[in-house]
């Protein structure tokens, strides 16, 4: 990875508040109660505001117009304009309290939601009014989606302990659909698919785990899926593992797979076409003598620049590729409490859909980067626990595992090219792309956290605990 770092290049931040906007002009930085705009190319301030208290959060609009900042603890939302310095909006909830808020699509709306899921408020900027909606199931934005166009937004209900999706039209936020899912237990999710035709309804339950698929064009339920109504033959290398309930789903960014986690580390992609299984993913945690294709990369102790390779810092560390098979993946102690389900923490395609990149709880120093259009078995093993993928079953390659020294904190995908971020916690960027994984140490001594790629894939905003540095790099395919 060719960088380029500059001391200028580095700013204070509250909590990885540093944001590019969606056109790429400007950078968004948020330092106490100040938030500063800075043009994206030179990096110099060209706006300053003032809050009204420190900022807990900020959102760019999607026409990189106005940005929103907010004290959550003292529900208060504030929105700036860019263009128009002097004139700002003040948004409180009093005492509903407020646990998130968000941009509508059209850039003319802001969605705030209370405490104890009481209501979703939907702000008009233009006209100053403000709209509701009841009985929303969780105080997550999770539970409610819009569709890709932004011409729709799907919300999950809670009415007489029943479940139900309703669907408005965000030209009027007035309800065009109640969907009442009876063959669900329950619906913990919703997703749209990117041609807008499609949305994914699935409920978690272990007891009935099942998806529905519902077509806006045809206005009807035109498929469902459960794991449970759906036994696959076992293949050699998947050792009879069967997909076991609903965690979450996720869109291949082409629309022509679905891709169902289930909660025993195995993954299964659906045709969009006859929706059944077309391959089956499962996050073995030996890699076997049968895997002899797979490319891993484990980080060691530099053994040039260190004698104990027992106490080795961060910065002495190396990514190299081992060969030897059969390799055990650790198995990490849970961060959470000992009563929950291990779950699928990361899980992101590719801008491309080529590749899907998953950590899972049990192994909080692995990612694995999945190639689902190849036969072939790649894996990634790092030191670092990372903190910010009737038709017979094919096998997809797993393209990459790296195995961490420190907990994986964040994966991110560079939006132009297959290249993905691993972020560890710790003073290195750990970079996988189709020639190969690499380490980067960074020159300020900074553990980095998260990180926020810019539009144009050439730079990379990288965040520690309280500072950022903004990395320049070479776009490579």
């Amino acid at each position: 990875m060719a960088t380029n770092v500059n001391v200028d290049k580095v700013f204070r931040v509250n909590n990885n508040l540093c944001h590019f906007s969606r056109n790429g002009a400007y950078l968004a930085i948020a330092f106490q109660a100040n938030l500063l705009i800075k043009d994206a190319q030179t990096l110099d301030t060209c706006r300053s505001f003032v809050f009204v208290d420190l900022i807990q959060y900020m959102e760019w609009s999607v026409n990189s117009e106005y940005i929103l900042c907010a004290n959550i603890k003292r529900a208060i939302v504030q929105v700036y304009s860019i263009h128009y310095p002097q004139w700002k909006c003040k948004l409180t909830e009093g005492s509903a309290g407020l646990q998130g808020v968000t941009w509508s699509p059209d850039s003319k709306h802001i969605f705030t939601i209370a405490d104890f899921n009481i209501q979703l408020s939907i702000w008009n900027l233009e006209e100053q009014t403000v709209s509701y909606i009841q009985n929303i199931k969780s105080s997550s934005f999770d539970k409610l989606r819009f569709s890709p166009n932004g011409e729709r937004l799907a919300v999950i209900v809670t009415e007489v302990d029943q479940d139900t999706v309703e669907i408005y039209k965000t030209q009027n936020w007035k309800i065009s659909r109640k969907l009442i899912c009876d063959r669900l237990r329950g619906i913990d999710g919703v997703r749209w698919s990117p041609n807008d035709e499609l949305l994914c309804i699935w409920c978690s339950s272990p007891a009935e785990p099942k998806l529905i698929i519902y077509s806006n064009i045809l206005e009807k339920h035109v498929t469902a899926f459960s794991p449970l109504e759906t036994a696959q033959p076992s293949e050699t290398c998947t050792y009879g593992k069967e997909l076991r309930g609903i965690e979450n789903i996720e869109w291949i960014p082409s629309g022509q797979l679905l891709a169902v986690i289930g909660f025993n580390e195995v993954v299964v992609l659906l045709n969009h076409i006859t929706w059944q299984p077309l391959s089956k993913l499962y996050m073995d945690p030996v890699i076997r003598e049968c895997n002899y294709l797979t490319k891993v990369y484990k980080e060691y102790a530099d053994s040039e620049k260190v004698s104990n390779k027992r106490f080795a810092s961060y910065e002495e560390r190396v990514l190299r590729e081992i060969h030897e098979r059969p390799i055990c993946i650790e198995i990490g102690k849970k961060d959470n409490d000992n009563f929950s389900i291990a779950k699928v923490k990361l899980f992101e395609f590719s801008t491309c859909g080529q590749y899907l990149a998953l950590k899972h709880e049990l192994y909080p120093t692995t990612v694995w980067i999945w190639d689902i259009c190849t036969d072939y078995l790649d894996y990634l093993l790092l030191e670092n626990p990372i903190s910010g993928i009737s038709l017979k079953i094919v096998q997809f390659s797993l393209e990459m595992i790296m195995q961490l020294f420190l907990l994986s904190s964040a994966i991110k995908w560079s939006p132009v090219h297959p290249r993905l971020f691993v972020l560890s916690e710790c003073t290195r960027v750990y970079e996988w792309t189709r020639k190969g994984a690499s380490s980067v140490p960074l020159s300020k001594n900074m553990s980095i956290v998260d990180a926020y790629w810019h539009p144009s894939g050439e730079k990379v905003a990288l965040c520690g605990y309280n500072k950022v540095m903004i990395y320049e790099t070479m776009n490579t395919s």
